[in-house]
C-alpha cells in the first residue's frame, strides 16, 4: 500500500474553521472545530478515491500551499497552546493507498 503524509493547518476565519493542507494546495472548512478533522478526512478520501478511479496518482499536479500557510504552521508548532491531531486514512481501490494526516491547530 502506498503511504502519503499530509500536514494541515487548522485555523479560524470568521465563523468558519479552515483546514489548509501544506504539501498540496487543498483546503476544506467546517462551522465547528470539532467537525473539521472528520471533514478533512472525508475530503481527502474523496480526492484519493477520485484519482484512483480515473487512473492517476492522488494529488498529481497539485502545487504546495502558498508559503504563508507554511510559515503559519511553523509558528504554530512553536506555540505550546497548539495541538497536533493525527489521523489515518485508507482508501481501497485498484491500488490501496493510505494517508497520514497531521493536523495542527493554530492557537
Amino acid at each position: 500500500m502506498a503511504q502519503i503524509t499530509i500536514r494541515a493547518l487548522l485555523f479560524q476565519s470568521g465563523q468558519w474553521w479552515i483546514a489548509q493542507c501544506l504539501e498540496y494546495d487543498l483546503a476544506t472548512a467546517a462551522k465547528r472545530l470539532e467537525d473539521l478533522p472528520a471533514e478533512l478526512e472525508r475530503f481527502l478520501s474523496v480526492q484519493i478515491a477520485g484519482s484512483l478511479e480515473i487512473g492517476v496518482e492522488p494529488f498529481e499536479g497539485l502545487p504546495p500551499a502558498p508559503r504563508r500557510f507554511w510559515r503559519r504552521y511553523e509558528e504554530a508548532q512553536q506555540n505550546p497552546r497548539s495541538a497536533i491531531e493525527e489521523r489515518q486514512i485508507t482508501v481501497d481501490g485498484a491500488s490501496a493507498i493510505g494517508a497520514t494526516v497531521q493536523a495542527l491547530i493554530a492557537a
